[in-house]
């Protein structure tokens, strides 16, 4: 889904560094801070649901979209006073990976991610080998990545993907309905893909 361009966007930047940073501004040593991590935060609410779930816990929420970066920005911006174990970066995951230590993630949150279907593409998929290949750095030993998509294709090749590296224990969910769990909030995309009747597909994968 194409966002537009939110000309208030700078403004509520600049307002609310304390929860939104671009790597030009964010400190490498914060990184160790966050246990927690969501890529591809979109909009924020799975982020601040979470962090509210979780009060003892720190998140990091990673979106490489500046648009989508913005309404997460402006979001959580309401709820900052009482919630202050979240922090939002803009930037490509891919630039982050190496500012986090080895085996320092207890959960990883992947959320509707691009499906890139053309086989081109596949490669830049976050299910992709190699990219399991570093979750996997950075888990800790039975540390958790919960894979979730509405995307039927996306998700059966992304349990192949799972099965090819062999380095978890996976458990499938389909479908999937987040209100008979405590551990994994709604989406603002899965609500609007179940108001739908689209089933979402859930992957929890364990770091052996």
């Amino acid at each position: 889904m194409r966002l537009r361009h939110r000309k208030w966007a700078d403004s509520v930047f600049e307002e609310n560094k304390d929860i939104a940073r671009n790597l030009s501004d964010f400190d490498p040593e914060a990184v160790k801070e966050f246990p927690n991590l969501e890529i591809g935060s979109g909009c924020g609410g799975f982020l601040q649901e979470l962090s509210f779930r979780n009060p003892e816990e720190r998140f990091l929420g990673v979106e490489i979209n500046k648009n989508a970066f913005a309404l997460a920005v402006k979001k959580l911006s309401a709820v900052k006073d009482n919630q202050k174990n979240f922090l939002l970066l803009n930037a490509p995951i891919e630039r982050l990976f190496p500012l986090i230590q080895d085996e320092q993630l207890s959960h990883i949150y992947i959320n509707f991610p691009d499906p890139w279907p053309k086989k081109k593409q596949q490669h830049r998929r976050l299910s992709y080998p190699t990219m399991l290949k570093e979750y996997y750095r950075l888990l800790k030993k039975g540390g958790k990545l919960y894979f979730r998509t509405d995307n039927a294709d996306l998700f059966t090749d992304s349990v192949n993907y799972f099965k090819e590296v062999d380095l978890y224990d996976i458990e499938v969910i389909e479908p999937f309905f987040s209100e008979n769990v405590d551990y994994l909030p709604p989406t603002e995309y899965e609500r609007k893909f179940r108001e739908k009747g689209v089933d979402i597909h859930l992957l929890i994968a364990t770091k052996r």
